[in-house]
């Protein structure tokens, strides 16, 4: 299941806790039970992380299958392997756990996004979101209803981070649940991300994971 070339993110510390960090990193060489990754970038500094013998971490990867896949690790030393590896202990392929799109962790996110429909009519509707995943959004609106369940759509949102910038997406979905707007209340919209490339979806994992961690250090989560 794993490769070389294969990107992991790695968490340290519990989820439910604000001393979490969160690593991306590569993964070099691997055995049976041993894993040789690039030295981790921390997501918060942007630097190099000198981890310890010792470290109990959770890695994440995206298979071949295009399946999120999770495993307990430990860092067990260093090697040079034509460059400065770490030596992770890899508990073997049937230790892995698949995580469902329905488990991909939520975030709150109050951004704007446009939706807008795949059929030649090209509806377009635009929603205030209340939370993203790598397997989709939620959010809400005000005008009457343009899509029903099922349909096929295309969304285009911009994710802030930490400095200010933007990254700008245009995914595929699927409507998966909607409401019609009251007088006294604002219609509800879900969407589930189709088709994903695996590359974005490795950054959406990893910018829930920081957004999760912002808010836990500010008290909000």
């Amino acid at each position: 299941m794993i490769k070389a070339g294969m990107r992991l993110t790695l968490e340290s510390g519990h989820r439910e806790s604000t001393l979490q960090q969160t690593y991306r990193c590569k993964v070099v060489e691997f055995t049976e039970d041993v894993i040789y990754i690039s030295y981790p970038l921390n997501e918060e500094t942007q630097r190099s992380a000198f981890l310890l013998k010792g470290t109990k971490l959770l890695a994440t990867f995206i298979g071949y299958d295009q399946n999120v896949y999770t495993f307990p690790t430990e860092v067990t030393g260093r090697e040079i392997k034509g460059m400065p590896v770490v030596k992770l202990f890899y508990p073997g392929d049937k230790k892995l756990k698949s995580i469902q799109r329905r488990n991909f962790f939520r975030v709150p996110l109050t951004v704007k996004a446009v939706i807008e429909s795949e059929k030649e009519q090209q509806d377009v509707m635009e929603i205030m979101t209340k939370n993203i995943s790598a397997g989709g959004i939620a959010g809400s609106f005000h005008h009457s209803l343009l899509f029903n369940e099922k349909d096929s759509v295309v969304v285009r949102l911009s994710l802030p981070n930490r400095e200010g910038a933007l990254q700008h997406l245009e995914l595929k979905g699927e409507v998966v649940r909607i409401t019609a707007p009251t007088p006294c209340k604002v219609g509800q919209l879900s969407i589930k991300f189709m088709n994903m490339e695996k590359q974005t979806k490795e950054m959406m994992i990893r910018y829930t994971l920081k957004r999760q961690l912002d808010l836990r250090r500010k008290g909000l989560l």
